[in-house]
């Protein structure tokens, strides 16, 4: 039960975290290392497909990140084909 009540607690965190992050997208569209957290933040959650579209934005915004980013992209492929795996 301590486990599961854990869990919701995080993932509310993250909903607000996301809320939060996306109101400094609106204040900050250019901003590379804001849509960096936004993509960490929604594979935590366990969208991949979202994570990707804002570690991509945010690779396009920040080329000084690159490397950072990249891995932070290679690992949510990686995980990805993962479970792509496991359902088989």
């Amino acid at each position: 039960h301590h486990k599961s009540s854990l869990t919701f607690s995080l993932s509310r965190l993250h909903g607000q975290a996301l809320a939060e992050l996306k109101t400094l997208v609106e204040m900050a569209p250019k901003e590379g290392s804001v849509y960096f957290v936004l993509g960490k933040v929604y594979k935590k959650l366990g969208q991949p497909s979202q994570a990707m579209v804002h570690l991509t934005r945010a690779l396009d915004l920040s080329p000084k990140d690159a490397q950072q980013i990249k891995a932070a992209i290679l690992n949510l492929e990686k995980e990805d084909n993962a479970e792509e795996e496991e359902e088989l």
